[in-house]
């Protein structure tokens, strides 16, 4: 065996001999280490309410710092507090473990109880108004806070108001009574029903009216219960007016797009169309929209809105409604007037409506005339005008209605290669079908609500004069001719001897 091979063997073994030295030392040593190691010192580990905070040296410190975390607690409410709290303490064995002083021990106590505290429930009266909920300490409260919004537009304070028990309610609850200081029915409502043609008033008895206030009321359902909440639930009257009172939001604006109506925008922002007029005012049925023309379709409310209804009399110049005389054989763009109107005088007794201060609606129940107005009589067609469509099919626009050039394009251009088809752009007779100068060969047609449509530069004509056409019949050929500059369709319409732009015409 050689030197190498025997100086191998006695590393192994030493290796051997060493790793069993220190088996030998763990075995024997260790117990011995961990026994003088906890002897030492105890450790306690302390859990309140089902958390772990730390550890201490002694049992007795962990009960000491939770009566001081108790007392701390009770200190800062100010009042009787609930407090349950599970303090459990187990004695464990470690080598090693940081352990708390008292102090320590006390403030984190102090942070579990904080959050665990019970607090004390007290009698109260919660309002419910929408998705908003208010607690208040008393019902008296309640009545201030109502009291306070209704006087923003009852500002005499001619009406009161109690929380009377809701019978339909199917539990205990209580709701807003408005009704006028001292009086059981409202004399002036009473009025308005004779007026409008009740059976209280004999026939011989001239109504009397009397301006004021006829109504005040919340247009909100305005709930009460008896409830039981903790203090800081509860708010104040002024926090809580403040709330209810305040507008939340600024006008929303619509910008009107070609095909929009009342009706239509209306129904895209979910909105009645009474209500859109109501909110544009000046804008009526008769008014006609323009496309970028900006309408009111919310205003700011408060959360809680009050309604009023008075009676008021004025005098106003008024206008007597327009009549109508309808011709069936006049299109609907033709209106001729027969009779001029005529401004009249009255002094009117009316019932306006108003929500937050805001007029809503005004409804007329007496009127005494003093001038006569004569209405404005209009003789009108009833037969639908004929549409215009695009006398040819792709193209391209290549040049547009007005001045070119120095001079009046009095139409609109579609480069499109010669031979291409060219269609009536609505029904009628043909009254040109030739040569036109400048125009080349040109097809003119005379439509039955008066208008005229131009056709240019053609290659070919297939319409002959005095032929009468359908939209869309086709009635030549697209083409180079007369002052052109290359292959395109000139396309004119005319109306009362006016040249117009055809783009806005045309379906």
């Amino acid at each position: 065996m050689n030197k190498a091979n025997v100086l191998q063997k006695r590393i192994r073994l030493t290796m051997v001999k060493s790793m069993a030295a220190i088996a030998v030392c763990l075995t024997f040593g260790y117990p011995l280490f961990e026994k003088a190691a906890v002897d030492d010192r105890s450790y306690y580990e302390i859990e309140l309410n089902g958390q772990v905070i730390g550890a201490a040296e002694h049992e007795e410190t962990a009960e000491t710092a939770l009566l001081e975390a108790r007392q701390r607690v009770t200190q800062e409410a100010g009042t009787l507090v609930y407090m349950d709290p599970e303090l459990k303490v187990t004695e464990q064995e470690r080598l090693w473990g940081t352990r708390m002083d008292e102090t320590q021990i006390t403030e984190a106590m102090y942070e579990v109880l904080r959050d665990s505290v019970i607090t004390p429930k007290q009698e109260a009266y919660t309002v419910k108004i929408n998705e908003i909920t208010l607690h208040f300490a008393t019902k008296e409260e309640v009545v201030q806070l109502l009291e306070d919004t209704k006087n923003r537009f009852d500002v005499n304070n001619e009406f009161n108001i109690e929380l009377v028990e809701d019978t339909e309610s199917p539990f205990t609850a209580l709701t807003a009574n408005v009704s006028k200081a001292g009086v059981e029915q409202n004399d002036n409502k009473a009025v308005v029903f004779a007026s409008m043609g009740g059976e209280e008033t004999q026939e011989e008895e001239e109504p009397v009216f009397v301006d004021g206030l006829l109504s005040v009321g919340f247009e909100q359902e305005v709930e009460v219960v008896e409830s039981y909440v903790s203090a800081e639930q509860l708010t104040t009257v002024a926090e809580a007016y403040d709330l209810l009172t305040k507008e939340k939001e600024e006008n929303q604006i619509y910008t009107v797009i070609a095909g929009d109506c009342m009706s239509v925008i209306a129904e895209k922002n979910n909105l009645p169309t009474s209500r859109l007029y109501e909110l544009n005012e000046g804008i009526t049925e008769n008014s006609i929209l323009q496309i970028d023309q900006e309408l009111i379709i919310t205003v700011p409310e408060p959360e809680l809105s009050v309604l009023v209804e008075e009676e008021v009399t004025y005098e106003e110049d008024y206008q007597a409604d327009i009549i109508y005389i309808d011709n069936d054989s006049w299109y609907t763009t033709t209106q001729v007037v027969q009779q001029e109107g005529t401004v009249g005088h009255r002094e009117v007794v009316a019932i306006v409506t108003t929500r937050n201060g805001r007029e809503v609606d005004r409804q007329i129940i007496h009127e005494n005339i003093m001038v006569e107005s004569q209405p404005q009589i209009i003789e009108r067609g009833t037969m639908t005008p004929p549409t215009y469509i695009k006398p040819i099919s792709g193209g391209t626009l290549t040049s547009y209605f007005g001045p070119r050039w120095g001079r009046m394009h009095e139409g609109v251009d579609w480069g499109v290669p010669t031979g291409t088809n060219v269609y009536a752009s609505s029904g009628g007779q043909v009254i040109s079908a030739g040569w036109n100068g400048g125009y080349g060969y040109c097809v003119l047609i005379q439509h039955p609500d008066g208008r005229r449509t131009r056709y240019a530069h053609l290659s070919k004509i297939t319409v002959s004069y005095g032929e009468y056409v359908d939209q869309g019949e086709r009635i030549g050929l697209s083409g180079n001719t007369g002052n052109s500059t290359g292959p395109h369709l000139h396309f004119e319409i005319i109306i009362n001897g006016v040249a117009v732009n055809p783009l806005n015409y045309l379906y």
